[in-house]
């Protein structure tokens, strides 16, 4: 587990993340401490749908393979 404390509009968080999720964010949590509100909303938004086509996609592939 890694602790990492960061500042996000001014206003400073303490997390605990597992140590390969960690790897898997940092760049993202080092982005998210430099941005304005609206680069912070459009970044949100982006993760979310590029994770909401992800699940779609999945959930495509499923359904083909319950038919099978």
């Amino acid at each position: 587990m890694k602790k990492v404390t960061i500042s996000v509009m001014g206003e400073k968080f303490e997390i605990e993340l597992e140590d390969e999720f960690f790897e898997f964010v940092k760049d993202d949590l080092a982005k998210v401490q430099k941005m304005t509100p609206k680069e912070l909303l459009v970044f949100v938004l982006e993760k979310n749908k590029r994770e909401f086509e992800l699940t779609k996609r999945v959930e495509k592939i499923l359904s083909i393979l319950e038919r099978e």
